[in-house]
């Protein structure tokens, strides 16, 4: 006997649902294809070397038909230079500052925001 896999069994199911059933499934594939897509176009938060972070947030930028996930954060950093008051490990870092981070085509960009935070375009 062959296996289904469980879209199989699924689709299978759907047309036994009544339709307050097919109702409420509707609205709760909605949520997680939401949550789905969110996740494929959020940037994950990331840790480097040289910098801490302070605060995160997400703040979805409309632009006509959809919708891009910018996670801005608050970060402190080392600047690199070797005379500089954040050199060392136990340096005193620079900022807070605020970046963005999104994703276009599969690659991470970021860029320098500044001492608040404006919503980039």
């Amino acid at each position: 006997m062959p296996q289904h896999s469980d879209f199989d069994k699924l689709r299978r199911a759907l047309p036994k649902l009544t339709l307050e059933q097919a109702r409420q499934l509707y609205s709760e594939l909605g949520s997680v294809l939401q949550d789905m897509e969110r996740q494929a176009t959020t940037p994950e938060l990331t840790r480097t070397k040289g910098r801490e972070v302070v605060e995160v947030r997400h703040i979805n930028n409309l632009e006509g038909t959809g919708t891009t996930t910018h996670l801005y954060q608050l970060e402190r950093i080392r600047c690199g230079k070797a005379g500089c008051k954040c050199a060392g490990e136990k340096g005193e870092l620079h900022g807070p500052y605020w970046y963005a981070y999104w994703r276009e085509n599969g690659r991470l960009k970021s860029r320098y925001v500044g001492k608040r935070l404006k919503p980039i375009e």
